[in-house]
């Protein structure tokens, strides 16, 4: 069975009232993942929820916060979730940061781990 992905905030009120509580919602910390990964990680569910991913602030975005707002950030958001009956929430992590979530946590390579994070030449090339 292919797993459904779905733009969880594109969804109405009533849309998210009705959706069963054991849906899969994942919240990822950056863009660029395998997707096929994701869904084999959550056993190949359905349907999955997917959060706007978080653009910045960890090691490697091009714009690093400091680590304990950053993880109070997204365990925030993953509690909000639980907290409306979610039972499965998960951020999706690049494999080089540690946000210390456990179990709500898939982590994946991510793109800003193949590449440069600086997008500026080198100063000796400017």
């Amino acid at each position: 069975m292919m797993t459904t992905f779905f733009p969880f905030d594109e969804l109405t009120w009533p849309q998210v009232a009705a959706l069963r509580r054991d849906t899969p919602l994942v919240i990822p910390v950056g863009e660029g993942y395998d997707m096929a990964k994701l869904a084999e990680a959550l056993g190949n569910a359905p349907a999955v929820g997917v959060l706007p991913p978080i653009p910045y602030g960890w090691r490697g975005s091009g714009l690093a916060v400091h680590e304990t707002p950053f993880v109070r950030l997204v365990s925030g958001l993953l509690d909000s979730l639980a907290d409306d009956g979610f039972s499965r929430v998960c951020a999706l992590q690049p494999q080089d940061i540690d946000l210390g979530l456990g179990a709500r946590a898939i982590i994946q390579p991510h793109s800003s781990q193949r590449r440069d994070a600086s997008p500026l030449p080198a100063d000796v090339d400017r």
